[in-house]
């Protein structure tokens, strides 16, 4: 069986035994008795809505559970997952995404489900950390998802999120060049500066870019390289705050 629906319904059996066990031990006081799926929708979104997602697990694991078969359950998954990401439960949010869209990958909905799934990466992103997987994880999951629904209307919102996992991993490899810099390690940081240049060619701090790579070179004793640095930044953002800095570096090169 696939590994990703194994743990899909795994989180579901999870979630109902919560159930079981809440309403065995008086964990929660709702009266979910004799009410229709529909009633019970009608109910998980007004938790939702109340921000109450407690209960709103509740109602949306009974629908799961008492019935399977209804035109109900397959809403409810959605929401289920839903409620994990509004929680801030984004891993949950995500395998649950996910394992909505391979349940019901031609569901009118499937563009939000997917959309969901980059957007889980997204919040787990941290630029703090060496480690940007999520942020990755994040990009690829919006560029799918843009070459996967064109037209979806959420394709702008990725477009911009995608811009931000971009410049959080330009970042991230511009703190890991800069801390080599500061440690007089050039060589290291001259390998990343330029690595970031070449990945991440238009994100609006190439100029500090350029200009610690010069810095490099030129305390590499590499001064014709750390020259045609010094010359790029000037020619390109000739109101960078490191040109007057940039300018007097060629003065002594020269």
């Amino acid at each position: 069986m696939n590994p990703l629906r194994i743990h899909f319904q795994t989180t579901l059996l999870c979630s109902l035994l919560c159930l079981f066990l809440l309403n065995g031990c008086g964990g929660s006081l709702l009266n979910l008795s004799d009410k229709t799926p529909r009633e019970l929708l009608i109910d998980a979104r007004t938790y939702i809505k109340a921000e109450n997602y407690v209960d709103a697990k509740l109602v949306l694991n009974k629908v799961l559970e008492d019935y399977p078969d209804s035109p109900e359950k397959v809403m409810a998954s959605l929401l289920l997952a839903d409620v994990h990401y509004k929680n801030g439960q984004y891993e949950e949010s995500k395998f649950m995404f996910k394992g909505f869209l391979e349940l019901y990958p031609m569901h009118r909905l499937a563009d939000r489900a997917y959309f969901s799934v980059a957007m889980s990466d997204f919040q787990l992103m941290d630029l703090e950390t060496r480690d940007q997987t999520f942020a990755q994880n994040a990009l690829e999951e919006f560029e799918k998802f843009i070459k996967t629904y064109p037209k979806s209307k959420y394709r702008r919102a990725a477009e911009e999120k995608r811009k931000q996992c971009l410049e959080s991993l330009a970042r991230n490899q511009m703190e890991i060049g800069k801390f080599y810099f500061r440690t007089s390690a050039f060589h290291s940081a001259i390998t990343r500066f330029q690595e970031l240049m070449a990945a991440y060619p238009d994100q609006p701090f190439l100029d500090e870019v350029l200009f610690l790579l010069g810095e490099s070179f030129y305390n590499e004793q590499n001064f014709e390289k750390a020259k045609l640095n010094y010359q790029q930044l000037i020619h390109k953002f000739p109101r960078s705050q490191f040109v007057a800095e940039a300018r007097t570096r060629l003065r002594d090169i020269q």
